[in-house]
């Protein structure tokens, strides 16, 4: 299959783009959105105007729409259409909590189950990771791509543990952990940044393939998400159970 740019939902392989099935390039192109805010949390969609903006038609759209649905991205409401998942501070301590217990058992698995090309790609990406870090010009931009850094980095450990529900898991939780990376960013207000010398730590002990070093670190980094992310969002103008939503643009 070709592979997709899903910031664009674009084929970037070369591949002519009626190659793509077009349910798979709906799905990607909305959900792409959706974690980057393009489709904010709590609109209101569409079948016909989506199809309508995406070029288009409304059965690869509903298809995507549903399989969004599954993954808790979206959520359909009867008769009316369907709904990016709106995002409350405590749905994402929630979310948190639980990446916090499957995220160090999943880098643990990984870190062991490596092949040697998987392990070189973690350790290169978590080297760029700590350089984005260290390099004492962190921005929006760059604390993003660290967070997609991140992402990727769990992306490979995932699939070195071989383990299709923990995969199915990361699948879901990592789409709505950048999504909340990507609100809190545009903030105007976030709280942001990584200890570099952790960083430095963890790529020591993923080379040495170290387990129970990398699950360490992972729940720390995970930990500190937390509480930096709770931190922003407690000075929103939101309450505890009301919805977050990005700033409006000024």
């Amino acid at each position: 299959m070709a592979r997709l740019d899903v910031q664009k939902g674009m084929v970037v392989t070369g591949v002519e783009i009626d190659d793509v099935p077009l349910g798979e390039l709906a799905y990607h192109r909305i959900r792409a959105d959706i974690v980057a805010c393009r489709l904010a949390p709590g609109q209101r969609l569409t079948e016909r105007g989506l199809a309508a903006e995406l070029g288009l038609g409304v059965s690869p759209v509903r298809d995507a729409l549903t399989r969004l649905d599954h993954e808790g991205l979206v959520r359909t409401i009867p008769r009316k259409g369907y709904q990016v998942t709106p995002l409350t501070i405590k749905s994402v301590d929630a979310l948190f909590e639980f990446w916090a217990l499957i995220g160090p058992e999943l880098a643990r698995r990984g870190a062991i189950a490596a092949s040697d090309e998987q392990l070189a790609e973690a350790v290169v990406t978590l080297r760029e990771l700590a350089a984005i870090t260290d390099s004492g010009t962190a921005t929006g931009t760059t604390t993003l791509r660290g967070v997609e850094l991140a992402g990727h980095l769990f992306d490979i450990l995932a699939e070195a543990a071989d383990n299709e529900y923990m995969q199915a898991v990361h699948h879901r939780l990592s789409g709505e952990v950048l999504r909340i990376w990507t609100l809190v960013l545009g903030s105007k207000m976030p709280e942001t940044g990584r200890r570099a010398t952790v960083l430095e730590d963890a790529v020591d002990a993923l080379a040495r393939r170290d387990a129970d070093a990398v699950a360490e670190i992972a729940r720390q980094d995970i930990e500190l998400s937390h509480d930096r992310v709770l931190r922003t969002l407690a000075r929103w103008p939101s309450v505890i159970n009301s919805e977050v939503v990005p700033f409006p643009s000024r």
